[in-house]
């Protein structure tokens, strides 16, 4: 029932004047007229032919009546535009069709007074409180003059042959009853589909109101760093930059610079990764794609982050296939590898090793960064991937974290149609693995000869001996 529902007041709504969708309450009685005029239009049918096969000719030219009447509302509310035209001219066509038949099946004594109480509930329904108190009063009026006629002697003799009274009287009746269930029907079905148009209303309310609660705390995020990370490094740059015209010794003076180029690179990194948050976020962020050497970027990111892992004595073991070609955005590579790398030597302690593994995945090159760190719980790797997060596992040197840097890598990964994974466990280090889509026809390049350059002191090259082992999935 409700799937036959749900298709019936469909096809109405085809039927609806664009005008009327953008008012939820003209939808509503416009769906109703439509849904009325094909009710009243079957019911007039069946009991037009109904009273023509019994010899109820008045009977049935007055239904007809009715019937061309009911059909004609919606055409007529297409034509004018209106609800209130349509609803008050079939209210119109229902009370004659009503008090006709009275008068041709006798009065008091017929069904078809009682067909004029649907009249003002169809009113309430079409044209509002209002216009229904009116036609009310009109149907009062109407049945009050039948009934006064019974009251003054005056008889209203049937115009069909009597042995078919009683049959009329019960088609009657239980037309009526099967009326006004179908017309509830209706009514229920618009009120389904309009509860159901605001409950949408409502979770779509409640998702924005979510978004707006996530941003107003991003917002709140990016204040407290703001104030903390940013003032933190200029306390440094203002004390150093004051001690400096204070110290005679160059050393010393040394010393100061390189504080505040480190606490000054330290804002710089803050403030390039809210910038490309906000890039990538307002969709101004565009990936130039192109075929890449995968074993030159590795390469070029390991030499960008040696002199930092040899501070800590951190050593680099790394391991390419050959010939690995992704299509991928040059740059943006660079920056998820150097995040990766960065994030590695980090979070190691001194003495360990960062080991840099690349090789060919069915349709896919994927490149794994392993530390032997501390690990990330699980708790911890639900949302590192989110905004301005911060882990338990803090830096082994002191280094800063912004929360921001694998957000940028997820988000620059998937731009190029890749994907960034961590797997990881407590006390046994961490493993990112990127995946980047392979170029549709690898083979050697002019990049080949640039890729060719010799590792830094720290690097154990492991190009003849690369391990096999399978990609965590």
């Amino acid at each position: 029932m409700d799937r036959c529902n749900q298709k019936f007041g469909a096809f109405l709504d085809r039927q609806i004047p664009a005008e009327f969708l953008a008012d939820p309450e003209y939808t509503r009685r416009a769906r109703l007229i439509m849904g009325f005029g094909v009710l009243g239009s079957i019911f007039g049918l069946v009991y037009a032919l109904f009273y023509i096969l019994i010899g109820h000719k008045w009977g049935a030219l007055i239904i007809i009546f009715c019937s061309t009447g009911v059909a004609l509302s919606p055409l007529l509310m297409r034509w004018k535009k209106s609800v209130e035209v349509a609803g008050n001219f079939f209210m119109l066509i229902l009370t004659l069709g009503f008090i006709g038949l009275c008068f041709v099946e006798g009065g008091l004594h017929g069904h078809a007074i009682a067909w004029l109480v649907c009249v003002p509930l169809c009113a309430l329904l079409l044209v509002g409180r209002k216009s229904a108190g009116r036609w009310a009063v009109i149907d009062f009026f109407a049945a009050s003059v039948v009934a006064g006629l019974a009251l003054g002697g005056v008889k209203l003799t049937p115009t069909y042959d009597p042995k078919w009274s009683a049959v009329i009287s019960t088609a009657g009746y239980l037309g009526l009853i099967m009326f006004m269930f179908i017309l509830g029907l209706i009514f229920e079905g618009g009120r389904a589909r309009a509860f159901s148009k605001m409950q949408a209303a409502l979770g779509e309310l409640a998702a924005s109101n979510e978004r707006l609660l996530n941003l107003n705390n991003e917002k709140n995020e990016f204040m407290g760093i703001a104030a903390h990370d940013l003032k933190n490094p200029l306390t440094v740059i203002v004390g150093n930059a004051e001690l400096t015209a204070m110290v005679k010794d160059p050393q010393q003076i040394q010393k100061l610079s390189n504080n505040i180029v480190s606490a000054a690179t330290r804002m710089r990194d803050l403030i390039a990764n809210l910038l490309d948050v906000n890039a990538i976020e307002q969709g101004k962020y565009t990936s130039a794609v192109e075929r890449c050497d995968v074993r030159m970027l590795i390469e070029q990111c390991v030499e960008n982050n040696q002199p930092v892992a040899a501070k800590k004595q951190i050593a680099f073991r790394v391991g390419i296939s050959d010939g690995l070609w992704a299509q991928a955005d040059r740059a943006a590579t660079l920056q998820i590898l150097d995040n990766l790398v960065s994030n590695a030597i980090k979070y190691s302690p001194p003495n360990t090793t960062v080991h840099v593994h690349a090789l060919p995945e069915t349709g896919f090159i994927l490149v794994n960064v392993r530390d032997e760190g501390p690990g990330i719980s699980e708790a911890d790797q639900k949302k590192m991937f989110q905004k301005f997060t911060r882990l338990s596992a803090r830096p082994t040197g002191g280094e800063s974290s912004t929360g921001l840097g694998l957000a940028i890598v997820k988000k620059l990964a998937e731009a190029m149609s890749g994907s960034i994974q961590c797997h990881s466990a407590l006390g046994s280090g961490s493993t990112f693995a990127l995946r980047l889509p392979v170029w549709p026809e690898a083979g050697p390049g002019p990049e080949t000869a640039a890729a060719e350059s010799r590792p830094a002191n720290n690097i154990v090259e492991l190009r003849d001996s690369l391990p096999r082992y399978k990609s965590q999935n």
